[in-house]
Formats: structure tokens, C-alpha cells, sequence
């Protein structure tokens, strides 16, 4: 096969810093080819050749910012796998000094893998972002657990983003008529979602907020309230063991509410055909909570973008006073929704 390579981007013999990265990149550059395609069917390549390529495949800083002179369709689909092999290789450098440090690691480098193919540009297509994002709840929950001992690989994550944008920032990658991106958005950024894995404990860890939170949790949801009570209850949420905290549909947690204390409160939009929706069911439980002297922290989460907009705009107005936490609604969809992120924003709440 001939090689699809020079369509890119030429290399030049008399460069000091031969782009090494876009040769090793030539199976998949051939491809992809220089057609446009179902963007599906480039992704499936993409994910497929990337499964077995975990290795780093820049020889320098230089050489990896190459991958931002690719036209923007191959660029958009092979810059966070090629970064992504970039911090794997960095992070092997890591030693576990403890058995809690490999556990964190092992759980944060399969994220860094498979954050490869799910991120800003390829989220869309990623097929199982609840598992990714259960395997992130898990990861973080451990993190907080033993603080100090996680600190180092938050500062490992930290260190290896941080050289790549020192790099950019400061000038010591040349600059280039070549590049079809600039490097802060090529490169930096992609960078800083790897880094992100671990900035919500990042975050907590710098503000003294690693603790649990002395907050009580209800969870209303007709498919998989337990599971998600329990991923919320790793993360730092309070479980009362003299009352229940989760349930399968409105009714049932109302009467809980009024006989009960919930600090915070989340429920699905939909709990199922007869059933109580979420829109009312939060109206009521923030009168019971006002009525009982409780800070109404009540937030919402569905599948259904719209129906979360739609629980927006009807809670939006004078008479629905802060704290609501479902401020950010594409947070608040289940398919993207993390425990740690919603700490972090009912912790908001207690400032």
C-alpha cells in the first residue's frame, strides 16, 4: 500500500527533529485515508488500532505536537489517543510505594486508556460512558478515602500535563506555519483532560474538603436508585442507618421526607408511567423541607437532555431560591453524571 503520509504533511530531510510520530502513524493514516467517511467507521479505526498501540509514539515534545499539523478530520480523532500514549508512558515511571497507591494507579491508568476515545472530541461516540464514569466514581471514592497516600498520583497527572503546557506557554516548541490548530487548543487542552481524571480530588485535597460530608442523602430512581445512593455514599455522602436513603418512585421517598432527614436530594424527571413525576415531586419536597427549617439542596438527573431544560427553565425565578444544585445541566445527565462532580457541587452549597 502506498503510503498516505505525504497528503498530510511533508517531512523534511534537512529537519533537525524528524516527525517520528506521523511515521509511526502511517498504518492508520492509510487507513483513515484522505476521503471523509461516516465518522463513525474513522472512530471504530481509530479505537480498533489504539487498542493495540499503547506505546508512545513521539520521540519529543516537538514531535508530538506534529499530530496539530494533520487536516482537522484525522486530527480531531487521533490527538487524544496520541496524547493519551504520551501520559501512559510518563506514568509508567510511577512506583507504588503502597498497596492503596497501585490500586489508584491501576484504576487511573485504565481511565487514561480509555479516555483516549472518550473525551471532548469523541464523547459522542463512546459507547459506554456510565461504565467510564462508574470506574471514575470508584477511582475517586478510593482517592478520598486515603488522601495523603493519593496526593502523589494527582501530582504525577498534574506534572505531566504541566510540562506540555509549560512547553507551549513558554515557547519551546517552534512555532509553525504548518500547524491547523493552535497549540493551546491542540495540544494543551487535550492534555488537561487527562489531567482532569483526578482534579476533582485535586480540588477537594487543596481545600481542605477530603472529609466526608455530614450531609443525608436521598436518591429517587426507578431503575438503579441503590446503585446510585451507593456511589454517592462512597464519595463522602452521609448514610443514616435508621432510615432508608434510596427509592423507586416519589411517593414512597415523600412519605420518607416527612417523617425523615435528607440534607440533599436527588431524583430522576421520569419514575415510570402512573407515577409521580420529578418536575412536581421536587416542587413538594422543596415546600416539606422549607416548612421542616431544612436548606432545600434538591437537584434533578435524567438521560433526556430536554427534560432536564425543561426542569430548568421551570425552577428558574424568584421563588426557588439557592441552593439548587442542577445548575449545569449537562452534568446532570445520567450518561455523563459523576458522584464526585456532584459533591463537589453540593459542597458549593455549605460556603
Amino acid at each position: 500500500m502506498v503510503s498516505m503520509l505525504p497528503l498530510f504533511i511533508k517531512v523534511s530531510s534537512k529537519d533537525k527533529s524528524p516527525y517520528m510520530l506521523l511515521e509511526k502513524l502511517t498504518t492508520i493514516l492509510d487507513q483513515l485515508g484522505s476521503e471523509e467517511k461516516e465518522i463513525k467507521a474513522d472512530y471504530e479505526l481509530v479505537r480498533n488500532w489504539f487498542r493495540f498501540h499503547e506505546e508512545n509514539l513521539a520521540q519529543d515534545l516537538d514531535d508530538l505536537a506534529s499530530v496539530c499539523k494533520l487536516p482537522q478530520r484525522v486530527r480531531r480523532l487521533l490527538t487524544y489517543p496520541v496524547v493519551g500514549n504520551w501520559f501512559l508512558d510518563k506514568m509508567a515511571i510511577f512506583n507504588p510505594q503502597a498497596g492503596h497507591q497501585e490500586q489508584v494507579y491501576s484504576l487511573l491508568r485504565g481511565l487514561t486508556v480509555e479516555t483516549r476515545f472518550n473525551n471532548n472530541h469523541m464523547q459522542l461516540l463512546y459507547e459506554t460512558p456510565e461504565e467510564y464514569n462508574r470506574r471514575w466514581d470508584e477511582m475517586s471514592a478510593l482517592m478520598l478515602a486515603q488522601p495523603t497516600l493519593s496526593a502523589p498520583l494527582h501530582e504525577m497527572m498534574q506534572t505531566i500535563s504541566k510540562e506540555i503546557g509549560l512547553a507551549v506557554y513558554e515557547g519551546r516548541i517552534p512555532k509553525s506555519d504548518a500547524y491547523t490548530i493552535d497549540l493551546g487548543h491542540g495540544l494543551v487542552g487535550p492534555a488537561e483532560s487527562f489531567n482532569f481524571l483526578t482534579w476533582h480530588f485535586g480540588s477537594l485535597l487543596e481545600h481542605g474538603e477530603t472529609e466526608p460530608l455530614d450531609l443525608t442523602l436521598m436518591v429517587v430512581d426507578d431503575q438503579k436508585a441503590q446503585v446510585w445512593y451507593e456511589r454517592l455514599i462512597a464519595v463522602g455522602f452521609k448514610d443514616q442507618a435508621d432510615q432508608q436513603g434510596f427509592f423507586p418512585d416519589c411517593e414512597s421517598a415523600l412519605e420518607a421526607l416527612r417523617r425523615g432527614h435528607y440534607d440533599v436530594i436527588l431524583t430522576d424527571l421520569e419514575l415510570g408511567k402512573g407515577k409521580m413525576g420529578g418536575i412536581e415531586f421536587v416542587e413538594i419536597a422543596y415546600d416539606v423541607q422549607s416548612r421542616r427549617g431544612i436548606k432545600p439542596r434538591i437537584s434533578v438527573f435524567s438521560y433526556s437532555d430536554e427534560k432536564l431544560r425543561e426542569a430548568e427553565e421551570r425552577f428558574r425565578g424568584s421563588r426557588w431560591e439557592k441552593p439548587l444544585v442542577f445548575q449545569q445541566v449537562n452534568y446532570n445527565n445520567k450518561a455523563r453524571f459523576t458522584a464526585v462532580d456532584f459533591r463537589k457541587e453540593v459542597g458549593y452549597t455549605l460556603k
